[in-house]
């Protein structure tokens, strides 16, 4: 058993000790968690967890006074299943749905995809801090109005105001910077 509370405030404060602690703690039982889900492949459910455990790392200043951080990382763990098994259904409907001599469509729609991501994560950068921040705890930890509102010791009110900028924000300059990468995509599929 660690003192999640007090690895947590470490973690926080950039100390790795804590993060491997934490990691040594949480990994196994993360691992067991995800198995039954995975078709017991070890791969899938690591890779899960390592992208959790670097999620974690990047956002490690957001745990501070994390209640139920165990309760957290399954939370992480069922929407990234969740999201895993909505595209593999998608791409299966896809395939079917699709005529056999267009072989490119996956790659172009990968690409379309990272662009768009790589400009939503641009977007997202542009945001003020405070913004930033309140979107991330909404859209990246699942966090409701009211507990982010707690956390960042503000009103339900300017949590929603925040988060309706920064949506706004962010589809509009999806909207500028989006088109761009479509026409590059139409060219690169024309040239072919």
């Amino acid at each position: 058993m660690i003192d999640e509370v007090l690895q947590l405030q470490r973690l926080a404060a950039g100390d790795r000790d804590a993060y491997t602690a934490l990691y040594k703690y949480y990994q196994p039982k993360l691992l067991r968690y995800l198995l039954p889900f995975t078709g017991d492949t070890a791969i899938i459910a690591d890779e899960i967890t390592q992208d959790i455990f670097v999620k974690i790392w990047l956002k490690r200043e957001t745990f501070v006074g994390l209640q139920a951080f165990e309760y957290y990382l399954y939370r992480m763990a069922r929407n990234r299943l969740i999201d895993i098994f909505r595209s593999e259904k998608k791409r299966k409907q896809q395939d079917a749905a699709l005529p056999s001599d267009t072989p490119d469509y996956h790659l172009e729609d990968e690409l379309k995809y990272r662009e768009y991501q790589q400009i939503a994560q641009q977007a997202i950068a542009l945001l003020p801090e405070r913004r930033r921040l309140i979107f991330e705890l909404s859209t990246q930890q699942d966090l409701s109005w009211a507990e982010i509102a707690a956390q960042q010791d503000l009103s339900v009110a300017v949590v929603k105001k925040q988060l309706h900028l920064a949506s706004k924000f962010i589809k509009d300059y999806m909207r500028k910077h989006g088109d761009i990468i479509f026409a590059l995509l139409l060219c690169i599929s024309l040239v072919r």
